[in-house]
Formats: structure tokens, sequence, C-alpha cells
């Protein structure tokens, strides 16, 4: 690459990191114009990974920042009362898990994901709980950190005849399939998921099979729904 050329496709990438993509739009050649696109996707990068270590370095907690007599659970719990003081849930969390409201749902889970001292960038799995006929509806959810190795559990309380949550399949891409399961099973809304339908049963399939008050239907288009499954093992 000559030297006219290298200055021109720096000059070019300096630009729109600064916000005018025009300068890299603009330029005539194609080549040229991508080697720019693919300079400045280097170019922002590197800028992140700076910015990533940075806060990392600032943020990050050391081994005199946490309290050696807690489980992880407790100390993410402790981090999370700090940023969010009126969603979790102090009483009814434990050594095992985190109970949080829903209300903030989305963006705490986005905390937990990209905080340097979280880092949970794993969702492994979300699951339904029945408490009961009488009782309310549960999400639980299962995060790890692929940097920290730690894990934790967070669970949310949603009333059975309203059960809705915020989606964070827009956090874990994985959350598509492990909410419409959840939603296929317990009839639990993820509000703002993408396209919330059953993934196990069909669509017009009546009633939530796991929960504790489901009824099976009789029928399905004129075929009978056995309710006892004699003879199998």
């Amino acid at each position: 690459m000559t030297d006219n050329l290298e200055q021109l496709i720096n000059d070019a990438v300096e630009k729109a990191l600064a916000g005018d993509m025009d300068a890299i739009n603009n330029i005539e050649d194609r080549v040229t114009r991508s080697k720019a696109k693919a300079a400045l996707v280097k170019a922002k990068r590197e800028a992140a990974k700076e910015q990533t270590e940075k806060s990392s370095d600032e943020n990050s907690i050391d081994s005199s920042d946490v309290k050696q007599d807690l489980t992880i659970n407790e100390n993410i719990a402790e981090l999370l009362i700090q940023q969010f003081p009126d969603d979790i849930i102090k009483e009814l969390s434990s050594k095992e898990h985190i109970q949080i409201q829903s209300k903030n749902w989305l963006i705490i889970s986005k905390y937990l994901r990209d905080d340097p001292a979280c880092l949970f960038d794993s969702l492994q799995c979300i699951t339904g709980v029945d408490l009961g006929e009488e009782s309310d509806l549960e999400v639980r959810y299962n995060l790890h950190s692929m940097t920290h190795r730690h894990a934790v559990e967070i669970r949310i309380s949603c009333l059975r005849n309203k059960a809705k949550v915020p989606s964070v399949e827009s956090i874990w891409r994985i959350g598509d399939w492990f909410e419409r399961e959840t939603y296929d099973m317990y009839g639990i809304e993820f509000e703002g998921h993408r396209d919330l339908k059953r993934i196990l049963l069909p669509e017009d399939w009546e009633g939530w099979p796991l929960r504790k008050d489901y009824e099976v239907q009789e029928t399905y288009h004129g075929i009978v729904v056995p309710k006892v499954k004699e003879g199998w093992e």
C-alpha cells in the first residue's frame, strides 16, 4: 500500500470514528473503500478492548472488596442492591439465589452481562416454576461468567393470572428458545420477545401443561387426547 493510499485510509477512518461515515462511503475506488471499512472495524475493536481493560482496572472487585464469608449469589446481590436498591428483594434472597422485581429486569440483566465485576456472558438456562395453585409462578435464570468463572441464579415471581416478565433474549440470544419453552409450558409472557410463540406444542393447543392447575383438553382437531397412558413404561 502506497503512503498516499495509507494516509487516505487513515484519515477516512479517523473521520468515521468521529461520526462522519461519508469519509469512507464516498471513496470512489471499491477496493480502497473496502480496506477503509476493514480498518474502521479493526480500530473500533481495539478501542473497545482498551475501554474494557480500563473499565475493568477501575471497577473490578479485588480480593479485599469481596466478603469472603459470602457466596457468589450474596456478593452479586450486594452489588445489585447498590445499583438497583428498589429492585432487589433482599428478604427473599439467599445464599443460593437472588430474588428481584420484574420491572427493571431488562436493565439489570444488561448490567449483569456488562459490568466488569459481573460479566455474566452466558445464560445457561431459563425455567418456569409453579409454586402451587394458590401461589405465584416464578422464572429462574442461571447465569455464568466465562471470565470470572462464577455463577448466580436469579428468580422473578409473577402473578398466575398476569404472568409477564421482560424478555432478555436481546441480551443473551440463547434466551429466545428458553423463553419460548417456558411460555409454552407455563404461559409466562416475555414482553419484548421478537417472536414469542410455542416451541414444543402446536400454536392452537389449549393451556399450559406444567402448571399445577392444568386440565388436558378433551380433543385436539377431533382426535381424543388420552389422559392416562395405560401400558406405557
